[in-house]
């Protein structure tokens, strides 16, 4: 019977989590796609028209990793259905999209009863969070790959800490299918690979004992792990090898990211302010209302940093270099800019860690009263459920470590609204486990102990008492005169 209740359960959370998605692309579609796609729709593009995996980056059209495989397939295989750069084709990635959202639903559910089995409660929570948070119901809209990384990091992390899963062969094939996904999506979660290899290498102990767990069967299936993991990103290794000459891991644009978020005039992001909003919130007009707008603008009108410090003239450097070679080189800028202004870069740092917490100022989105309120919402919650599940912390560890690897990363290179949506579901664990204790206070009814004549043997006339009928068991054991 439990098991019947836990499907229908499960059956009407998808059923709720897809409603929503559904009927949040309705409200909000569109026919107008060209500011939606991005790189990847101008990539997808070319895909069609014969050009192979090509856009321009960094002022030169050519063949490019400036962006991972699997987001422009997914745009061409879409486009090549319903028409390039059509209403349709976009209609149909949303849909598609709102079935991914629901399933990082469940996976927030299995991953939560994995690392908590004897709470079945907490995993019901965590997946309700996942299927009304507003950013993760509104991001089916965005042609963005913030929502497949999420969903593929948290079935990642489900397998590796499953017991079913985790000791076995198959698990450990399984677990690398998806990490090898994972890079083709974001190569940047990479940063969950060493995680995962070392969770399926000490296996779980309860009592802390991991000698036991390790042995040579976890080093093969680690071993597995990784091997599988290279055969699925192989194939897109050795095309990067021919078309630049060298051997770029997913994505060639590290360095260029780097340099967005660290130069001289950088927020932490690869956008900033507009001169106006600027100079109105240093409070050159020395009003409260001129600060009001400042904010205003600076949320609201921004620019690229590659407007300002690119464009036009910018790219003459780049003549005669491959597309590695123009990212390394804004690489080293950025690098020289880190050297020569430590204070700097560590305030940057500090800013950005506030952006990926709480809200990115450069961007618009982040205005948004209902995303800055689930936010905060969410962030509370988060941080209560970690100080409150530190005794359990041999089973969270695994969502503790990726947690801590991305924000640091993110800290220390750059930030954006969307590099948090891939570990938000693993706050809301830790925020469903500091919710469910308060929820089953709340269900459990207050008992009343309630004795019969002659249960107790300090009573006047002992079990031969001469009133009928319970009586209210009395806190001190004083004899009634």
């Amino acid at each position: 019977m439990d098991g019947a209740r836990r499907v229908i359960g499960l059956v009407l959370l998808a059923a709720v989590a897809m409603a929503m998605r559904v009927g949040t692309v309705c409200l909000l579609s569109t026919a107008h796609t060209e500011r939606l796609t991005y790189e990847h729709g101008e990539i997808a593009e070319n895909l069609l028209a014969g050009k192979g995996f090509t856009t321009t980056f960094l002022g030169v059209e050519g063949k490019t990793s400036q962006q991972a495989p699997f987001y422009p397939l997914l745009l061409a295989l879409a486009y090549s259905c319903f028409g390039s750069d059509s209403s349709s084709a976009l209609l149909a990635v949303q849909l598609l999209q709102c079935v991914a959202g629901t399933g990082l639903v469940l996976a927030v559910v299995w991953l939560t009863w994995s690392v908590a089995a004897d709470r079945p409660l907490v995993g019901w929570l965590a997946g309700i969070a996942a299927a009304v948070y507003p950013t993760h119901v509104y991001m089916v809209t965005h042609l963005q790959v913030a929502l497949w990384a999420a969903l593929v990091l948290t079935l990642l992390l489900a397998v590796v800490v499953s017991p079913r899963w985790q000791a076995t062969k198959r698990g450990a094939v399984l677990a690398g299918c998806l990490s090898g996904l994972l890079l083709l999506i974001e190569p940047i979660l990479v940063l969950a690979l060493p995680v995962s290899a070392l969770v399926m290498w000490l296996g779980r102990s309860d009592d802390g004992n991991y000698r036991t767990r390790i042995t040579r069967r976890a080093a093969a299936r680690v071993a597995v792990f990784a091997a599988t993991t290279l055969l699925v990103i192989l194939p897109w290794l050795v095309r990067n090898r021919l078309v630049h000459g060298e051997w770029v891991f997913i994505k060639s644009s590290f360095g260029y990211a780097f340099w967005q978020g660290n130069n001289s005039i950088s927020w932490g992001t690869d956008k900033v302010p507009k001169p106006s909003a600027e100079w109105l919130r240093n409070g050159h007009d020395g009003t409260l209302s001129g600060m009001d707008r400042a904010l205003w603008e600076a949320r609201h009108e921004n620019l690229y940093i590659d407007d300002i410090l690119l464009k036009p003239t910018g790219y003459r450097e780049f003549a005669g270099l491959t597309e590695p070679q123009r990212s390394r080189l804004l690489g080293q800028k950025a690098w020289q800019f880190v050297r020569r202004h430590p204070a700097r870069y560590a305030g940057l740092c500090l800013q950005r860690l506030k952006y990926f917490l709480l809200f990115d100022e450069t961007n618009p989105k982040a205005a948004n009263r209902l995303y800055r309120l689930a936010t905060v919402v969410w962030l509370v919650t988060a941080v209560v459920g970690l100080l409150a599940s530190h005794r359990r912390w041999r089973q969270l560890w695994p969502t503790y470590a990726v947690f801590a690897l991305v924000t640091i990363f993110h800290a220390l290179v750059i930030v954006s609204v969307r590099f948090r949506i891939p570990v938000e579901p693993l706050g809301m664990i830790w925020a469903a486990a500091a919710i469910a204790p308060l929820t089953v206070h709340l269900e459990r009814k207050p008992q009343i102990p309630v004795l019969r004549p002659g249960e107790r043997d300090d009573a006047v006339f002992g079990r031969q008492h001469p009133l009928k009928g319970p009586h209210w068991k009395a806190r001190s054991k004083r004899r009634v005169a």
